[in-house]
């Protein structure tokens, strides 16, 4: 709790309506002793004023006032009800004059003569004086000034109280823009209006399956003072429990049995948990103070596992352990994404792995998290090239005990590149188009080529373009990826943007220098023959007189056939 908090607390208690629009103020220490010559304040309300008419310390009386503080001599503070009185006092040691701008001084001590209604002097130098202050109609402020000397020469000014002076409805009423209420993590006693996130998810309503939500609460009104103890609620929609903590220090409560707690408190915590354990669900929990609602926050918890999805991405290179070969996803039964940590997660290959002279070991080398890192898995491949064609793990839920089962996925371990192939997408472009040369590289036993082993630089001649929309038209790897066979197919893909200049054309694919086929012999160049063909449709003279002519033809038979058809009628 902060000092200034604490201060708030001590001096300055929750403001009660007692009736007749008086208030109740907890004092500072010595609060109505007043002693020395800084102005007090009589911190304690009543129906009507008392100024200390007997010199009793302890029986002086404001009306309406709700805050004080008197620690600075010259800096005081005060604020109070429009329609109050307030009484302050002192113990000077030489002749004093109180004087009141924005204010009327209506009562005073015996030894204190109100000479005006903003001055009142004092004669008698070593006793305590106090005075009544009213403010005036319409004022947001008073000034009150202490001074040595008379009212007609007064000297060194000794001190000053500032007051504010309010409705009665701001007091001791709710007010959201002063009061602080956020989410929290579970150990987390801060309370300053800024919603903190979950470490595991990232999100300030995202919960972990089994932890619980929190959110602190400090209720204020207008002026920054904490509110009265008053009846406090606490509610979820269905699917959450909640339980309240008002120790003031915020601090970690067990999970509550039931969607609604009720508590006496203007401050403290509210702790959040799933109603049924293991099951997704998102709650709304609202605090309402006195039957007013005073914040509201959304909570989505996170089941447990109920579905991994394992996303093979690479060929795996035989005789060795071949990091990031697949992808790995969690999700529970709403499909939230799930990040399980690796000390709580087990995650172990089902009891077949297939063929095992192919693949002899699956492992999960990284968990997903919210960073977001991918989940990774680690595929070990023997020295044997193949496929193995339903690869499986599953998932211990911890919690609950259950098993859950991975998608099958197939897995190729193979050697390095030995053979190459090429093809283009299309037989024939227009300009301006995009021309993809697929890149086919298989290993000697004609399995895809494993997505580790580097190649070197290979080139093509005779592409669509001097300009390739992807690597260029000398292809040096420009990347981990780029330089491999790629995924799980042991392809590469390049694009060109097709020129402007039709006919008939073959690229010659020159492969790198580290392609070796089965029988050991560098591979030769390739050939691929494309065709660029105008978009457009023109018609040469050559064509028109074409034409021309075969329509004088079909005229010339159709006159012979008429001449025919004529004659044969006679």
């Amino acid at each position: 709790m902060s000092t200034k908090t604490l201060r708030k607390r001590i001096a300055l208690a929750a403001v009660t309506a007692l009736g007749a629009g008086l208030l109740s103020v907890v004092s500072t220490p010595a609060a109505n002793a007043f002693t020395g010559t800084v102005i007090r304040v009589a911190t304690t309300n009543a129906a009507n004023a008392v100024v200390d008419l007997n010199l009793n310390y302890t029986s002086a009386r404001s009306v309406g006032l709700i805050t004080a503080d008197t620690t600075t001599a010259l800096a005081g503070t005060a604020t109070m009800l429009a329609s109050g009185t307030v009484v302050v006092g002192s113990t000077p040691t030489v002749d004093s004059v109180f004087s009141v701008v924005g204010g009327t001084i209506v009562n005073a001590s015996a030894n204190v003569v109100i000479q005006t209604g903003q001055t009142a002097a004092n004669t008698t130098a070593t006793n305590a004086v106090a005075v009544a202050v009213k403010p005036n109609a319409g004022v947001s402020q008073m000034i009150i000034s202490l001074s040595d000397g008379t009212a007609a020469v007064p000297s060194t000014l000794r001190s000053r109280l500032i007051v504010t002076v309010v409705a009665a409805s701001a007091a001791g009423v709710y007010s959201a823009a002063d009061s602080l209420v956020n989410t929290a993590v579970v150990s987390s006693t801060t309370v300053d209006g800024i919603d903190q996130v979950n470490a595991i998810t990232g999100s300030a309503s995202r919960i972990p399956n089994g932890a619980s939500g929190k959110i602190n609460f400090l209720l204020n009104d207008a002026y920054g003072s904490p509110l009265g103890t008053g009846v406090l609620t606490a509610t979820s929609t269905t699917g959450g429990f909640v339980k309240l903590s008002a120790d003031g220090a915020y601090s970690e409560t067990s999970g509550g049995t039931a969607t609604v707690d009720v508590g006496t408190m203007n401050d403290g915590s509210v702790t959040v948990t799933q109603a049924v354990a293991n099951v997704p669900v998102t709650v709304t929990v609202t605090i309402a103070y006195k039957g007013v609602t005073v914040g509201t926050k959304t909570f989505s918890f996170e089941g447990e596992v109920a579905k991994v999805t394992v996303t093979p991405t690479k060929v795996g290179k035989i005789s060795t352990s071949n990091a990031n070969a697949a992808t790995i996803v969690y999700n529970d039964a709403a499909g939230n994404v799930l990040y399980p940590q690796s000390s709580i997660a087990t995650s172990v290959v089902t009891a077949s792995m297939g063929d095992q002279t192919i693949v002899n070991g699956v492992t999960i080398a990284n968990y997903p998290d919210k960073t977001p890192t991918s989940g990774k898995v680690t595929v070990s491949c023997n020295a044997v090239a193949g496929t193995v064609p339903a690869l499986q793990v599953r998932h211990l839920n911890a919690a609950s005990g259950t098993l859950v089962s991975s998608n099958t996925w197939a897995q190729t371990c193979s050697g390095a590149a030995a053979n190459l192939t090429a093809s283009w997408d299309k037989a024939s472009y227009t300009p301006g188009s995009i021309a993809t040369l697929t890149l086919t590289f298989k290993d000697a036993k004609g399995f895809a080529a494993n997505s580790y082993d580097l190649l070197d630089t290979m080139t093509i001649t005779g592409s669509p373009s001097s300009s390739a929309a992807s690597a260029g038209a000398a292809i040096t790897p420009l990347n981990a990826t780029a330089a491999r066979g790629g995924g799980t197919t042991g392809t590469l893909t390049q694009q060109y943007v097709v020129g402007s200049t039709t006919g008939d054309f073959v690229a010659v694919i020159v492969p790198p220098a580290s392609l070796v086929t089965a029988s050991g012999a560098t591979q030769t160049n390739l050939s691929v023959a494309y065709k660029i063909a105008s978009g457009t449709t023109t018609v040469t003279n050559e064509q028109v007189l074409a034409s021309i002519v075969s329509l004088i033809a079909s005229i010339n038979k159709q006159i012979v056939a008429l001449q025919k058809l004529i004659l044969q009628r006679r």
